[in-house]
């Protein structure tokens, strides 16, 4: 360990004595500092419409640095602080490696993507501030050294700087318009098989995951606050926004805040915000049963009223020939959940798996097809908002021609141009 690295973490970390206030603060802010971005990136792209597809690139770019921080982190296999004695986990947090750190490698990302950009400079500003704070936190509540943060800093502005590197080079690179490029992709997701076909193809990397851990792929890969579990927070949070940007006409504004309610929970619920903040479940945890109220019942009623409008759509449908293919991507995600509750509760049996096969390897296959059809639900639900739009557009330019149709007929009068 770095001299440097030991004597910057003695004077910034909590260590075995710290200042109860100082430690809520500090604890506040690691816990909850990504949720907070992610809110003042929504309210961005809330007020600055030209910016939205520029916030969505930037929640993309975040999902890549997560990825490559994990990557790296287990490559080089440096522990953190609580990990070799020199201060409690003052939050709860897994046994992994800790350089570089994946919350500065994802924050900085994306506050130096927005610095990079003109108009979300001052956006970029709040990100960057609230990145070093989290830092700091990070390193006051043991789960980080100094290092780690810095390792962070470095990867996210390198991966802004590639990602704007290939922005400049773009228009060189591919000429052709990117209209003209995505109408044959737009074509195919509008297309309401996509959504079983794509759930396929989820399964399948399950499988190959499942059967190549801990070999070719680490264990990291499918533990808690690993990448694809954080890749899953940031789809839903992806999700949440298309929802709130997008317009789609036969959603309302109920329906819409719904389905917003119901994106956050499950985005909470894959990022264990109640294991975080409470190390429990919100109903076992003392003395928060109106905190769990609060929470739960605005769940409850939006899955409720999400049920109703869905059966009343079903029963306008003469015949599942007419189900539009928004419809049936909601189902197929019905049907994931459905499964992922199953595998996350039904333990690995034996007699499942080709004789011979060790428990390791029974673990690790159920364990990835649990997180990877995880990973596939926000997946399902950005699919189910696209073709949700791409048939407004076509209901709208269909009514646009039929009323054109109708006027040019109501104008004909026989002989009138003979």
């Amino acid at each position: 360990m770095h001299p440097l690295n030991l004597a910057l973490f003695d004077a910034l970390a909590a260590g075995f004595s710290p200042s109860p206030a100082m430690l809520r603060f500090a604890s506040a802010i690691a816990l909850s500092s990504s949720w907070a971005c992610a809110a003042v990136l929504a309210w961005a792209a809330w007020r600055r419409i030209a910016q939205r597809p520029f916030v969505l690139a930037v929640l993309a770019a975040a999902g890549v640095a997560s990825l490559i921080s994990q990557e790296i982190a287990a490559s080089v296999g440096v522990p953190r602080p609580f990990m070799v004695g020199l201060s409690p986990a003052h939050v709860p947090h897994g046994l992994r490696a800790g350089l570089p750190s994946t919350h500065a490698s994802v924050m900085f990302t994306v506050a130096f993507m927005l610095l990079l950009r003109r108009p979300m400079r001052d956006v970029g500003l709040l990100i960057l501030a609230a990145a070093m704070a989290t830092g700091w936190a990070r390193i006051y509540v043991g789960i980080h050294f100094p290092f780690d943060v810095a390792a962070g800093a470095l990867l996210g502005a390198g991966i802004a700087a590639v990602l704007f590197a290939v922005r400049a080079a773009a228009p060189r690179l591919a000429p052709q318009p990117a209209a003209a490029l995505a109408r044959p992709l737009l074509r195919a997701l509008a297309d309401g098989r996509t959504g079983p076909c794509l759930v396929l193809v989820f399964a399948f990397a399950a499988a190959w995951v499942g059967s190549n851990t801990p070999g070719m792929i680490g264990p990291a890969m499918l533990q808690e606050d690993g990448p694809v579990e954080n890749g899953t927070v940031l789809l839903y949070l992806a999700a949440v926004f298309c929802v709130l940007m997008v317009r789609v006409a036969p959603l309302s504004r109920l329906d819409r805040t719904a389905i917003c309610i119901l994106l956050l929970a499950f985005a909470a619920r894959e990022a264990d915000w109640h294991l975080a903040h409470f190390g429990t479940s919100l109903l076992e945890a003392p003395g928060s049963r109106m905190l769990a109220a609060a929470i739960l019942v605005p769940i409850a009623i939006a899955a409720g009223w999400l049920a109703k409008r869905a059966w009343s759509a079903s029963c306008a449908m003469r015949s599942w020939r007419q189900w539009r293919p928004e419809a049936t991507t909601s189902l197929t995600f019905i049907a994931v959940i459905g499964t992922a509750v199953i595998l996350d509760q039904l333990p690995a049996q034996p007699g499942w798996f080709a004789a011979g096969s060790s428990p390791v390897f029974q673990g690790y296959l159920m364990l990835s097809f649990e997180e990877i059809l995880e990973l596939a639900l926000p997946v399902l639900a950005l699919l189910a908002i696209l073709q949700a739009r791409l048939g407004t557009q076509r209901d709208s330019a269909s009514a646009a021609i039929e009323r054109r149709s109708s006027s040019l007929i109501s104008g004909y009068r026989p002989g009138r141009d003979t």
